[in-house]
């Protein structure tokens, strides 16, 4: 909040450390690969965490959800720890660090209310939701909490203090989730039910406001039900320190003001663990006066990247070693299961400049099961269909390290859970050639825009773009003009009045696919719903929602197979030539594996650069 000036005698620093979309990576562990992977993990701020207690007298720890689902930890868990009646090992691992709350995210929900319920009951410290609710009106979780401290001062003393605490998570997961969600749950707007909150909240004596808003920094201007508004919430009247989250982002900022406003401190520590953000209050109160408000004077925000110790990991807590030992092989073996082979690598390094098997596989499998349900609706009977696939994991703002490399040879469940990572429903949508083309342009954001008259090599990949936002439609041809602008920057949310990169678009036998034609389109519940800002996607019919989970399609693909799997890689989509304009194509170093299709794409490798990613020339 606003500095104050310095005129009391009491005087409390108060450090609050904080976590974010966890994705269920415990361990620095790596379950895709079956390899240990140093770059994520909540055990590696274990230490860290302990030595902040150690150098400081006052210490709050707080998780800001997205805590349960994204790793194979977490698929062991609802298949196999939870139902057995263990603890869910993040809650396990939670509890022994000492948390001292919590919210949910919007894929704490991806598995489904009863699992995510059975998986909080275990927690020892309170977890809430201020705008989820239950489809009846009852709350879902409490909106609130106080938690009753003791600090102590700079010189010793100690005070009671009052810390409320209340959380929100973007509405849009009742679209997200609407397979598991529709008729249970409803979900309010952000900004107006943590107002409502914050002054409760105060009235009930609370010294200072806490809120965990599992949303992204977002704009000033963000109208009613917006994802992303941590920024708005900041500046909310009696808000003391904010956490944010959901958009995986870094960022810090202490409070300032703002005219005649105010704006709180905000911590967005990264995602996977890469980092424990920290927010640093002094907070004051005059002399004598019990009864005079503890105000904020001074604020500081960071974010302190994890910190790879030497020795053994979670050394100061040895019986959560011990419990999580067994629930790490647990997963392994879990993950282990065989469901094929694979004649041919399936990776993601090349997946958003040309067509690819990985996203093929993915493909298909739609296809497969797909297939049955649509036969089963007559007036479905003669559209042409198509099949939306998407790499999850290409870089983009998850870093040079996020792609998918399955070796030819054995297939996994790990490796499906690698090409499939989220547990998306299937769903069939109905759209119209219009509605096809602006989907593409969505997608087609994903590239700057290149100049042809240019003599100098252009960077290529926008990597604020999430790649899983960049879909191909399996069953077209269509060529991206990327010397146009594009109509949406990363996010979506900026539409441009532009003549469109989407060219010479078809059906695969060279039907021209034109505006009014119908079609249908096999995806993700998750996009079915706009997901990822595809309006047009939103805005189609959905003719097939189905309880049918795309990653367990996707195993039950590979499994089902005679002989080893080889996806015939369609070519939906290419690039319109530019009179051999030179750009850079920045992808994970790890397509350097890859000579065969570095030669077929025409890449000549480059000097690496400081982010990470591999460089190479390509001529469009």
């Amino acid at each position: 909040m606003a500095t104050a000036p310095d005129t009391s005698d009491v005087t409390v620093q108060l450090k609050v450390l904080a976590t974010t979309d966890l994705h269920a990576h415990l361990l620095p562990f790596d379950y895709f690969t079956d390899r240990r992977d140093d770059a994520v993990g909540l055990a590696h701020l274990g230490a860290m965490i302990a030595s902040a207690r150690a150098s400081a007298a006052n210490v709050l720890l707080l998780d800001n959800g997205d805590t349960l689902q994204g790793a194979p930890l977490a698929d062991a868990s609802e298949a196999e720890i939870v139902p057995a009646g263990r603890l869910h090992p993040m809650i396990a691992a939670m509890n022994a660090l000492g948390y001292d709350a919590g919210t949910v995210g919007n894929h704490d929900f991806d598995f489904g209310v009863r699992h995510l319920l059975a998986s909080l009951k275990g927690a020892d410290f309170p977890i809430v939701s201020a705008n989820a609710r239950c489809a009846l009106g009852h709350a879902f979780l409490p909106s609130r909490t106080t938690l009753a401290r003791e600090v102590t001062d700079s010189e010793g003393r100690k005070h009671p203090l009052r810390i409320g605490i209340t959380g929100a998570v973007p509405p849009q997961v009742a679209l997200w989730n609407k397979p598991h969600l529709q008729g249970r749950m409803a979900f309010d707007d952000i900004v107006s039910t943590l107002r409502t909150e914050v002054a409760q909240l105060r009235a009930e004596g609370a010294d200072l406001v806490l809120v965990l808003a599992h949303s992204g920094y977002g704009s000033l201007d963000a109208g009613r039900g917006a994802e992303n508004v941590a920024a708005q919430v900041a500046r909310i009247e009696g808000v003391d320190g904010v956490v944010a989250g959901h958009t995986h982002r870094l960022r810090a900022e202490a409070a300032e003001c703002l005219g005649d406003t105010a704006s709180a401190p905000i911590v967005q520590p990264g995602a996977f663990g890469s980092h424990l953000g920290c927010i640093d209050l002094t907070v004051c109160r005059d002399e004598g006066s019990s009864g005079t408000p503890w105000r904020v004077q001074r604020s500081e925000a960071r974010n302190v990247a994890a910190q790879v110790t030497g020795g053994p990991m979670l050394r100061d807590y040895p019986e959560l070693r011990e419990r999580i030992a067994r629930d790490h092989k647990t997963t392994r073996a879990f993950v282990a299961r065989p469901l094929g082979h694979s004649a041919v690598a399936l990776e993601t390094y090349f997946s958003v400049i040309a067509p690819c098997a990985a996203t093929q596989v993915i493909a298909d499998a739609q296809f497969a099961a797909a297939a049955p349900l649509i036969a089963a609706t007559p007036a479905l009977a003669g559209l042409p269909v198509l099949s939306a696939a998407a790499p999850f994991k290409a870089g983009g703002r998850s870093g040079s390290r996020s792609y998918t490399d399955v070796p030819a040879g054995p297939l996994r469940l790990r490796h499906a859970a690698d090409l499939y990572t989220y547990p998306n429903m299937l769903s069939v949508l109905r759209i119209t050639g219009q509605g096809v083309r602006d989907w593409l342009e969505r997608s087609a954001s994903l590239f700057h825009q290149i100049d042809p008259a240019s003599k100098a090599p252009q960077p290529l990949i926008d990597h604020d773009f999430a790649p899983y936002n960049f879909d191909r439609l399996v069953g077209l041809r269509y060529q991206i003009d990327v010397s146009r602008p594009p109509r949406t920057n990363a996010e979506g949310d900026e539409i441009r009045d532009t003549p469109g990169r989407i060219r010479n678009l078809t059906l695969a036998d060279g039907t021209p696919l034109r505006a009014h034609d119908e079609v249908l389109v096999i995806g993700n519940s998750y996009r079915a719903a706009g997901g990822g800002h595809m309006r047009a996607a939103q805005m189609a019919e959905d003719v097939v929602s189905a309880r049918i989970s795309i990653r367990e399609a996707v195993a039950s693909y590979i499994a089902e197979r005679d002989g080893p799997l080889r996806p015939v890689v369609e070519p939906t989509f290419s690039f319109v030539p530019l009179s051999g304009t030179q750009i850079l194509f920045e992808t994970g170093p790890g397509a350097l594996r890859h000579p065969e299709r570095l030669a077929a794409l025409g890449l000549t490798p480059g000097l690496r650069v400081d982010t990470g990613f591999q460089p190479f020339k390509m001529t469009l």
